[in-house]
């Protein structure tokens, strides 16, 4: 397995889901798959200078702003022009919070395919289908059942889906695909807290996002 370089960007303005705790999980079970972790709340770390160096950014961040130059930033090393100052093209894996942040960047949640409507009060449990079982993100996942917040979306497609739940008579995409210039991008809605990231079948499909998206193009 390729050691890729990983920056997991974290924190929460509402604080509801708090990253001193959960940052931690995240880099637990990220190292133990052999990738090389930073844990970060700044949004700074965005910028060309400084995303240059990883092959792939974790988003678990819910803030209200972004600069233009991070938002550039940021968008630009997902996309990897050739003429660019970003490097390779990154991988984005974004998770749970991350539809949330960046209230005011259209083209932020473009990139990720969506941003948060609502969702209903937290402690159901569902059921989670998988769509493709032979896509490499979801290889060695089966249909499963796990309490979560259901994240009901706005959706900007088209992304590839690959997994749903049914609610309210609506089957509901959770978790997608899709490119975006020369980088790859995930997003799952799952992701609420430590029960969450702490599941096995979340923390299989993390890993094999960021070995995904990474992956040599």
């Amino acid at each position: 397995m390729v050691s890729y370089n990983v920056l997991v960007m974290g924190g929460d303005e509402t604080g509801y889901h708090d990253f001193k705790v959960l940052g931690p999980v995240f880099e637990g079970f990220l190292t133990a798959a052999g990738f090389s972790i930073t844990l970060s709340e700044d949004p700074d770390l965005f910028l060309p200078e400084n995303i240059k160096i990883f092959d792939v950014i974790v988003c678990y961040m819910n803030k209200t702003k972004i600069t233009k130059k991070q938002e550039q930033g940021l968008l630009q090393s997902i996309i990897g022009s050739p003429w660019g100052s970003t490097g390779r093209p990154k991988g984005f894996v974004g998770i749970h919070i991350a539809c949330c942040s960046f209230e005011e960047s259209q083209a932020y949640h473009k990139m990720l395919g969506c941003r948060l409507l609502a969702h209903p009060k937290m402690g159901e449990r569902y059921r989670f289908k998988i769509n493709n079982p032979r896509h490499p993100v979801v290889a060695g996942l089966k249909d499963f059942s796990l309490i979560e917040e259901l994240y009901l979306l706005e959706l900007y497609p088209p992304f590839e889906t690959l997994m749903t739940c049914d609610f309210q008579g609506f089957t509901r995409p959770i978790t997608w695909i899709k490119p975006y210039g020369m980088g790859r991008v995930f997003y799952t809605s799952l992701g609420h807290s430590t029960e969450q990231l702490t599941n096995e079948y979340f923390q299989k499909m993390v890993i094999n996002a960021v070995n995904w998206s990474a992956a040599e193009r």
